[in-house]
């Protein structure tokens, strides 16, 4: 199922709340407090928050009924301590949602991404500003009249100012064939990516237009002139960190990333390994039927393809403001942090939103696939949130737990609109 424009929109919205002064919560518990931590997650659930100052509080599991949203996970980090619970179930008459149940975490795989590609520049085996078709090997990204006036970089790649095509890839439903990232990277001719919209994928529909569902990733503007959301960027960005380190993607993100950060429930692995599948959501679609055939595949993965846990990445979240801050950076050097969170075009670092200004700065990062919506937010005082559902209508709800985390935690940015 292709993703509609409201959907792609999403990470504006998520990034566009506007900052209200709020009562403090009434608490007081410390950070850490198991009991006190129980008693703001019941406010919590209890006192979901419309858009809008004195509307009426919501309960948690009435808006997971109204919007078809069969489980929550969702992790609070305070203080630099996160605690985290899980709401609804997994699947339709399956477990329920604990801390440990798996979600596609879509495009907040592209700040994980990232980090890698970071890590690599202060290696000094990647250059923020070169020309990235001078170390891609596998595939070449085809020049054209944009690309004579300015050349894509990783830099442009990351903050999505290459000007890049392809916004979002909608995933590969199961059963059907997973074509290879050069695939992806050449892309479908119009005609069979009008027979994939029209009709379900099927192997003759495959074997008649080849794998790919989505169009050649190329440049259609100057570069570094203006923003463009691009998965089709992180594509690039994929192929690039696997020609330069000779690794495989999931092998080199575990290396680099996951497990530096504590990520341990966390993998770039498509599809799932059997024996990590009773651990994952099934996701749903709007209106409440489960996604045929399950989690569609993303060999996409540095755009949408990591499996995680809301506690992992808000362990991720916490490291990056932590670096931000120079304090405790496994992986990035607070040079390279700064350059990562610094704003660019559209909001966007070197790849997550980043908003406010100091000492209330933020980070986020939304991503929607075919039936999961999650939502990454961190202060730099290290505050913050990571929701993950497994429903189409996901967005909404994760809207109004931020509001509601962010009344009962005071935060400075995120609370309900005065009107």
């Amino acid at each position: 199922m292709l993703l509609d424009v409201a959907r792609i929109a999403l990470l504006i919205i998520m990034g566009s709340i506007a900052t209200l002064s709020a009562a403090r919560a009434q608490d007081g518990a410390p950070p850490g407090s198991s009991d006190g931590f129980e008693q703001r997650m019941q406010r919590i659930v209890s006192g979901l928050r419309a858009d809008t100052a004195g509307a009426a509080p919501m309960k948690l599991a009435d808006r997971m009924n109204d919007l078809h949203v069969p489980g929550v996970s969702i992790a609070v980090v305070h203080g630099g301590v996160v605690d985290a619970r899980g709401f609804g179930v997994a699947t339709i008459g399956g477990p329920p949602v604990t801390p440990d149940t798996l979600f596609q975490a879509a495009s907040i795989s592209k700040p994980v991404t990232a980090v890698a590609a970071l890590a690599l520049v202060q290696a000094a085996k990647l250059d923020l500003d070169s020309d990235v078709n001078l170390l891609l090997k596998t595939w070449k990204l085809p020049a054209n009249s944009f690309t004579d006036q300015s050349k894509v970089t990783l830099r442009r790649l990351l903050n999505h100012s290459a000007g890049i095509t392809v916004p979002y890839f909608p995933g590969y439903p199961a059963g059907t064939p997973i074509p290879s990232l050069v695939d992806v990277l050449n892309g479908a001719s119009l005609l069979c990516r009008d027979l994939t919209r029209f009709r379900p994928p099927s192997h003759d529909r495959f074997a008649l237009c080849g794998s790919a569902n989505t169009a050649p990733v190329v440049v259609d503007h100057e570069p570094g002139t203006r923003f463009k959301y691009s998965s089709g960027g992180y594509a690039i960005v994929q192929q690039l960190l696997v020609d330069v380190t000779g690794k495989p993607f999931p092998d080199l993100l575990e290396d680099v990333v996951l497990r530096p950060y504590g990520m341990t429930h966390s993998s770039f692995l498509q599809p799932l390994p059997k024996n990590e599948t009773p651990m994952a959501a099934t996701p749903y679609r709007a209106t409440g039927e489960p996604v045929p055939g399950g989690p569609h595949v993303y060999p996409e993965l540095a755009a949408a393809g990591l499996w995680t846990t809301p506690t992992d990445v808000a362990h991720f979240a916490l490291g990056l403001v932590r670096a931000w801050a120079g304090r405790d950076a496994p992986v990035l050097s607070q040079a390279t942090a700064l350059q990562m969170l610094t704003p660019g075009l559209g909001n966007y670092g070197l790849g997550p939103i980043v908003l406010g200004v100091a000492p209330h700065r933020r980070i986020l990062h939304a991503g929607v696939n075919d039936g999961f919506v999650s939502l990454m937010t961190m202060f730099e005082n290290g505050d913050g949130a990571v929701i993950m559902t497994n429903g189409d209508q996901g967005g909404e709800l994760a809207n109004e737990l931020i509001r509601s985390i962010a009344t009962e935690y005071d935060w400075p940015d995120g609370q309900p609109k005065a009107h």
